[in-house]
């Protein structure tokens, strides 16, 4: 019977190191992903008008729509990355504290 008792504190050990790691990950994923998102708006603002004049100039698309399709990519780049590394990452950090417990 203490054998069944000790496989099964093992297993919990087991199960809260990997929820651990795996919390860790989707922060870190979301550090990274939120600091190149920055980094990639940072250089559409500086850059905008060169970037608008390349894009009118080689693909004959005007200014205005260029920087609503700009608006739309950050945009669903900044809703992908809260989906798919922060709320994992909360999700984690909650089950994590509850097993804990």
């Amino acid at each position: 019977m203490s054998f069944m008792n000790k496989e099964a504190k093992c297993d919990k050990v087991e199960k809260c190191e990997k929820i651990k790691h795996m919390k860790n990950y989707f922060f870190i994923s979301f550090g990274i992903s939120f600091i190149f998102l920055l980094f990639s708006t940072m250089m559409c603002v500086f850059f905008y008008d060169s970037q608008v004049h390349f894009v009118e100039r080689f693909f004959g698309m005007d200014g205005e729509d260029y920087g609503q399709l700009v608006v739309f990519l950050l945009g669903v780049w900044k809703i992908l990355i809260v989906q798919f590394t922060l709320i994992p990452a909360i999700v984690f950090a909650i089950i994590e504290k509850n097993m804990q417990k």
